[in-house]
């Protein structure tokens, strides 16, 4: 596997769905909160080990496509990838595929602001810029 990337599974549930049984839209953002979770853990650190060293990560831009609707119980996998990252903001990319990765549904992009419990963006270290970059 790419060490800029990290693939999340995840089955659809029912209440992800609208009374056509598609994926309602925002649940898109919420997996791919989960993408960026899941690919930081993977550089040993977590989002709830930079909070406590006061880093919080805001999402300042945001932009989803959408291919093919996506139906209740699908078998996703959720592909994230890390797009750029500098000392005061981090982007990602994410792409949704059925499990054998045949079927593209959609893609997005985010940035992040790196920014104190009081919103304030703030510059972090070279070194977790790195790590998370590695």
């Amino acid at each position: 596997m790419e060490k800029n990337c990290h693939t999340t599974d995840h089955r659809v549930y029912y209440n992800e769905t609208d009374k056509m049984g598609r994926v309602y839209h925002s649940n898109y953002i919420i997996w791919m909160e989960k993408g960026r979770t899941e690919f930081i853990r993977t550089k040993n650190t977590s989002y709830k080990s930079l909070e406590k060293d006061g880093i919080f990560l805001p999402i300042s831009d945001i932009n989803i496509k959408f291919f093919k609707a996506i139906e209740y119980d699908t078998e996703l996998k959720i592909k994230t990838i890390l797009v750029d990252i500098d000392r005061i903001k981090i982007k990602f990319k994410y792409e949704f595929y059925d499990k054998e990765m045949k079927i593209l549904f959609g893609i997005a992009n985010t940035t992040n602001i790196f920014t104190g419990i009081d919103g304030v963006p703030k510059r972090v270290s070279k070194e977790l810029a790195e790590k998370i970059r590695s």
